[in-house]
């Protein structure tokens, strides 16, 4: 019997990274789909109606009015010419490349959106008043809710200026979620919404930023991107909005949990021991992901715990098809990158001893 080929194996983990990818995103839009409502109510709460509607709440009303304003499209194409602008004047063929790249991402998201907008036929926040609504294909303003359109253009430029500017990828996704926090505030769409547009966002442009013969790969890196972010958001959401499971179940997952997380650091002491030597990334990965699935089961949440599950299989799958184990680029990097995963594994351990419920929806 012949042995399947190296490039035969390699596929068939690529489908089946792109597969949990998927998996993660079926969950965790379930997931946060129960928040729709729940957020709307209370954003509907905080907001008078004058001759406009106006939230109460100051900050709420200043990233409100702030987002909307930096995620309509004149500002991002604005920024895209800035950068085009500035490549001219000092020639950097780079810089000029990645304005480029920005305003395709930026034409890829706003086909998307619009013809999604108009297929889907969604209504806007303000004409539900219940659990129930219809949705049909419609060119009616209103029924156009799905998915945010600033938060897909708001996405799709920070994915490209984050992947050719990797020192400034948490600013840009930074901002482009203050970009999609602002639409819900504004009343103008669901969590959803937003959501959705994050994710088609991050596919423009992880395709704009790529040879196009290589489309497969870029939806591929993209959806598994997109996996993890919306994994991340939906497991946030529930520690901070739901009480932890008291039961036998809640202490079942909390000791899978803790176990997960202690098996993650120990394969990384090696890389302490050495005092921030380098070492093999797939060392590394695998003990990132262990202590990810670990923070997943505390918080004692089955759909959350497959919903990371699968996000971090993409990611373990996806890794051996690239053969991903090399070393790493100087000590100096090695020590910021486990400072953040140690500071990072704090932080989520203080928000699901301290924050449970802290949210006002359930």
């Amino acid at each position: 019997m012949s042995v399947p080929s190296q490039s035969f194996r390699n596929k068939l983990t690529s489908i089946a990274a792109v597969g949990c990818s998927c998996a993660a995103l079926t969950i965790s839009f379930i997931g946060v789909a129960e928040f729709d409502l729940s957020i709307t109510k209370y954003v509907r709460s905080v907001t008078i109606h004058l001759p406009w509607d106006q939230l109460t709440v100051p900050w709420m009303a200043f990233a409100s009015d702030t987002g909307n304003w930096i995620g309509e499209g004149w500002q991002l194409v604005s920024l895209s010419t800035l950068l085009l602008l500035g490549a001219w004047a000092f020639e950097k063929p780079a810089i000029r490349l990645v304005a480029i790249q920005s305003l395709i991402a930026h034409g890829i998201a706003a086909l998307l959106a619009n013809g999604l907008k108009h297929l889907i036929g969604r209504p806007r926040p303000k004409f539900v008043h219940s659990g129930d609504w219809q949705m049909t294909p419609s060119l009616v303003s209103g029924l156009d809710s799905f998915p945010s359109g600033h938060s897909t253009a708001s996405f799709a430029v920070a994915t490209v200026l984050a992947k050719q500017f990797p020192f400034f990828g948490p600013l840009c996704i930074a901002i482009a979620l203050f970009v999609a926090l602002s639409r819900i505030l504004r009343g103008s769409h669901f969590l959803t919404d937003v959501v959705g547009g994050a994710v088609l966002g991050i596919l423009s442009g992880f395709i704009a930023t790529a040879p196009l013969r290589q489309w497969r790969t870029s939806i591929q890196d993209g959806l598994r991107y997109a996996a993890i972010g919306t994994s991340a958001l939906f497991a946030s959401l529930w520690v901070l909005s739901r009480q932890m499971d008291g039961g036998t179940v809640g202490i079942l997952f909390l000791t899978l949990g803790a176990g997960a997380v202690a098996g993650g650091l120990w394969i990384r002491r090696p890389q302490w021991v050495r005092r921030g030597g380098t070492g093999g990334s797939r060392h590394l990965n695998a003990s990132t992901l262990l202590i990810a699935y670990g923070l997943a089961a505390m918080t004692t949440s089955p759909l959350v715990l497959s919903s990371v599950g699968f996000a971090c299989m993409a990611a373990w799958l996806d890794a051996i098809g690239r053969n991903g184990d090399y070393a790493e680029k100087s000590p100096g990097w090695s020590m910021i990158r486990e400072s953040a995963l140690i500071a990072g594994l704090a932080i989520a351990i203080l928000i699901l001893v301290d924050a449970r419920g802290v949210l006002p929806f359930q």
